[in-house]
């Protein structure tokens, strides 16, 4: 997985560049799932990632594989052996 560098301090040491992160996750897991138990594992990251009711904010855009998860399954998509998750900070504005 990598993490680009707005958003690295959420996952410890604040860094100026990107992160690498290798997770393990179990057979049939989802993208969901993942971000859940980042969230769980470092809660700054869950508290951005994660609204109070516990829904996927729109702060944090995911890509997959070089595909946004919309494209596919959305969160529900099953992560495979070997995917390339990418976290990014969402931006807005004109």
């Amino acid at each position: 997985m990598r993490v680009w560098p707005t958003l690295t301090a959420l996952f410890g040491p604040q860094s100026t560049r990107s992160r690498a992160i290798e997770v393990e996750v179990a057979d049939g897991a989802t993208l969901l799932d993942l971000l859940r138990s980042l969230g769980t594992a470092h809660p700054a990251f869950g508290a951005v990632m994660f609204g109070a009711d516990g829904a996927a904010s729109d702060q944090v855009s995911v890509v997959l594989n070089d595909r946004l998860p919309e494209l596919l399954d959305g969160l529900a998509t099953r992560l495979r052996d070997g995917d390339r998750v990418t976290l990014v900070q969402a931006y807005a504005g004109g």
